[in-house]
C-alpha cells in the first residue's frame, strides 16, 4: 500500500479551497431559484438566489443567499482527485529530468 505524501496532500487541499474561491460560476435556472455551483473538478458547494448576483464566490456567500448546501464527501474526492494528478506529474517530470 503507497503511503500517501503529506506534502501533496496539502497541496491539493489547498488547490481545491482556492480554485472554490477563483473560479466564477455562472447561475443555472432551478424551478424558482438560482443555483451557483462552486468547487474544481467537482462542485461541492452550492448557493441559491432569487435574483441573479455576482458570479463570485465570496460576494454570494457573504452578502447573503437564500440557501446554501455543502457536500464534504465531493470536497474530499476533489483533494484525492487533485493529489494523484499532482503525484503522477511529479512522477512523469522526474523521470524526464
Amino acid at each position: 500500500m503507497h503511503k500517501l505524501n503529506k506534502d501533496y496532500l496539502n497541496v491539493s487541499m489547498i488547490i481545491a479551497i482556492v480554485a472554490t474561491v477563483l473560479v466564477p460560476s455562472n447561475p443555472e435556472q432551478g424551478n424558482i431559484l438560482l443555483r451557483y455551483k462552486y468547487g474544481f473538478p467537482f462542485s461541492y458547494i452550492t448557493i441559491l438566489q432569487r435574483v441573479p448576483t455576482s458570479k463570485w464566490f465570496g460576494a454570494n456567500f457573504f452578502t447573503g443567499n437564500m440557501g446554501l448546501a455543502i457536500n464534504p464527501l465531493t470536497f474530499l474526492i476533489n483533494i484525492f482527485v487533485l493529489y494523484f494528478i499532482i503525484l503522477h506529474s511529479v512522477k512523469i517530470f522526474s523521470k524526464n529530468s
